[in-house]
């Protein structure tokens, strides 16, 4: 079983209420695992465009 971690972020009230909305209009269980979701989705695109771009230069 893979060992869960927590970690906080803060927010103002305004940005906390903006991941609320947002998290209600997809459904989402809460607005931390809205949060969650959209971090790991934004965290992968980052590490795919950056092995690409690696890609790139090998074969070059």
């Amino acid at each position: 079983m893979k060992k869960s971690i927590s970690i906080s972020i803060r927010v103002s009230e305004e940005e906390l209420e903006k991941f609320k909305q947002a998290a209600r209009l997809e459904a989402y269980a809460s607005y931390s695992e809205f949060v969650r979701r959209t971090a790991l989705i934004e965290a992968a695109r980052i590490i795919k465009e950056n092995n690409e771009g690696e890609n790139i230069y090998e074969h070059n």
